[in-house]
């Protein structure tokens, strides 16, 4: 194999590697400004979880033990049983679609690693709870005794009409992790692409380019 073409070959890699260090330059501030991205259009409610509900969540863990939420696939053993907590009732108008529900988890860690809690969230509709998992709320590397604060989602849901349905939030298992407030957020219409996912769905695009003109660039030498 030519000299030549090994030194074409290098200058190539560190022009790849080049790109994707600019691309990860660029997607990186932008993904640390997005932990604070809407989860939809607007938050029409809040609902903050009241002391006596929040007692018999850390009953319900007391009793449980604390569950390892991390490694277990969704609709395994802990959701088998939920401690549920019920909101107010809230309008829905169609107009809204689709609404998402957001679980705000603070608390403090009981030992150094990761925190975190299972949940299941959607609506009481017709006086039955239909939720669905909302993925791990976690907290990675944190210490013992800091306090932590996560959130997660359940998916979005639309109606066909105008409803007035109340929240439900179903707490699973937590991993060490002392709650002591959870806050459940409505949001209404989609979310808006954050920065980092504008920027990452054009990552492929951009690397393409670079490619393609590191080849005309090799075929002119």
């Amino acid at each position: 194999m030519p000299f030549s073409f090994l030194q074409r070959a290098g200058s190539g890699a560190r022009w790849a590697a080049a790109a994707a260090m600019a691309i990860a330059g660029i997607a990186w501030p932008l993904l640390s400004a997005a932990k604070d991205e809407p989860w939809g259009k607007r938050m029409v409610e809040v609902v903050e979880m009241p002391t006596e509900a929040l007692v018999r969540l850390a009953r319900f863990q007391e009793k449980k033990g604390e569950v390892a939420a991390a490694g277990l696939p969704p609709g395994g053993m802990v959701f088998a049983d939920t401690q549920a907590y019920t909101g107010p009732e809230i309008d829905l108008p169609a107009s809204g679609n689709p609404y998402t529900l957001v679980l705000k988890v603070s608390g403090v860690a009981l030992n150094d690693g990761d925190a975190g809690s299972r949940w299941m969230a959607g609506w009481s509709i017709d006086g039955s709870a239909r939720v669905n998992i909302v993925p791990e709320i976690v907290r990675k590397g944190v210490r013992a005794g800091q306090a932590v604060e996560m959130a997660g989602a359940a998916p979005p849901v639309s109606f066909k009409a105008d409803r007035r349905l109340a929240p439900v939030a179903e707490f699973a298992a937590a991993r060490n992790l002392r709650i002591d407030r959870v806050r459940i957020e409505v949001w209404s219409g989609m979310r808006a692409s954050s920065p980092v996912e504008m920027v990452m769905a054009w990552a492929p695009l951009l690397t393409g380019v670079v490619f393609l003109a590191l080849f005309f660039w090799w075929r002119r030498r």
